[in-house]
């Protein structure tokens, strides 16, 4: 038996880590997680646990931060370090950081068991697929698996690994489809899609096994919405339909989705309505079809927004909105366009956020090319968070974060639009941001159905990454 000592340092649900969890363990591996980002406690956790491997978990605005955490760790232990996830997959070169040792490329579940195999054997790790490996001055750069197909291939997610934690106070939710069929220009899913050549991208588990993905989270995690992020619902409707039938007969939570305007179609949202959908998660991302057109490559037009709000409403779902402002090429009117048509949808929350350029992403050259960023822009360079402010040079960043500060409040408040509009033209403060995440706060906590203290709880400990 190996262990793995699994180093999370942000407060939230990690549904890779929870299935790296139930992969090793299935193997009859160990598997520990320390939660947090005190170095000293991390420091003690490795004393105490005395793990073979140490891994991390990596998405592209974190890998600063981990990479400082990592180097302290390796002044200290004589542990092999290993960096998975969305960073490591896109951005191999990564393993050039002197205290990563590892990289895993793609999904994870079997890759680790056979690292942890060969850990236990005391075998070679240098060539076993997915993995790029440091060894003795070399790095051993071994292609992608496949992809899983079929999901049920993949050991029952197990949760356990969070409780005692503060995740464990975090609303429940479930990944029943992995993959998305759609390519947006600022969205990794189009550069995951080009490292694999044939199989399925979008895959579902089977309705059964998609019901048991639930139960397991409701074992750990407080009754209350059941939240589905995947990015795919709707693209097969007889699966949709059987799943939350069944799924309706194990619990009677109410539950949120995310869907694409352009699949929310009325059977769709008659299904949803049929199993009590609580809140539908929609990308309205701008409301000026230019932007979405030219720079985002999404095609739906206002009308088919306005008809999506309508069927919604008169099925009774509530719905908010994903919303992006600060966009390369945008304009100050355009800005006001994606308010708008926030309020003709009379959406019930509105999530905005600034642009952040991911390197790699179609989105960012496009910035590059029309002078927004800086021709050696990486990955160095992206703030920790959405509600900072604009990565991009050659706009008005004051603008921007008061476009953001007050978006929500000029959609609750339309009649002063004028009044609004004066704001954002003022130099932004910390009344304006307090505004704004007060009101940002009481949305979201409402649209989700969390309990106060719980939600509280929850930004507090991840405060770092709204301010």
């Amino acid at each position: 038996m190996s262990k793995l000592l699994m180093i999370q340092l942000q407060v939230a649900q990690y549904a890779g880590t929870a299935y790296l969890n139930s992969a090793l363990k299935s193997a009859g591996h160990e598997f520990v997680l320390y939660l947090g980002r005190d170095i000293k406690k991390i420091i003690d956790a490795v004393d105490r646990e005395k793990p073979d491997l140490i891994g991390f978990s990596c998405m592209t605005a974190m890998f600063k931060m981990i990479a400082g955490v990592a180097r302290a760790l390796k002044d200290r232990f004589p542990i092999p370090i290993i960096l998975g996830g969305p960073h490591p997959t896109l951005f191999p070169d990564c393993i050039n950081e002197p205290s990563i040792d590892i990289i895993c490329r793609g999904e994870g579940e079997f890759a680790i068991v056979d690292l942890m195999n060969a850990i236990q054997k005391k075998a070679p790790l240098t060539n076993i697929p997915g993995f790029w490996v440091k060894s003795e001055n070399r790095i051993y750069k071994n292609g992608l698996r496949p992809l899983i197909d079929p999901l049920d291939d993949v050991p029952l997610i197990d949760w356990s690994c969070y409780k005692g934690t503060p995740v464990e106070h975090h609303p429940p939710y479930a990944f029943v489809i992995r993959g998305c069929p759609y390519s947006c220009t600022y969205c990794f899913n189009e550069m995951t899609k080009k490292l694999y050549k044939g199989g399925r991208y979008v895959r579902h588990f089977s309705v059964e096994r998609a019901v048991a993905e639930v139960q397991q989270a409701l074992e750990i995690f407080p009754p209350s919405p059941v939240l589905f992020l995947s990015d795919s619902f709707g693209t097969d409707l007889e699966w949709m339909d059987r799943f939350f039938d069944l799924y309706s007969q194990v619990t009677d939570l109410p539950f949120l989705i995310v869907i694409r305007p352009e699949l929310a179609t009325e059977k769709c949202v008659q299904i949803l309505s049929k199993y009590k959908c609580f809140n539908a998660s929609i990308g309205v991302e701008s409301g000026s079809e230019r932007v979405r057109k030219e720079i985002l490559n999404r095609h739906y037009s206002n009308q088919t927004l306005l008809d999506v709000a309508a069927r919604l409403a008169k099925h009774h779902i509530k719905f908010r909105t994903f919303n992006m402002i600060g966009l390369p090429t945008e304009t100050e009117e355009e800005v006001w366009q994606t308010i708008d048509i926030n309020i003709q949808m009379k959406s019930d929350f509105q999530r905005v956020a600034i642009f952040t350029p991911y390197p790699g992403t179609e989105l960012t050259e496009i910035a590059k090319t029309y002078g927004y960023l800086a021709p050696d822009f990486n990955y160095e360079d992206i703030p920790l968070n959405v509600f900072s402010e604009s990565a991009l040079r050659n706009v008005d960043r004051d603008l921007i974060k008061n476009q953001l500060y007050f978006f929500q409040t000029a959609i609750l408040f339309p009649k002063r639009r004028t009044f609004i509009k004066k704001l954002t033209h003022l130099e932004p403060n910390i009344f304006f941001r307090l505004w704004f995440y007060l009101t940002y706060a009481y949305l979201q906590r409402g649209i989700e159905g969390r309990k106060w203290i719980p939600y509280l709880k929850y930004l507090l400990s991840n405060r770092d990454y709204f301010t």
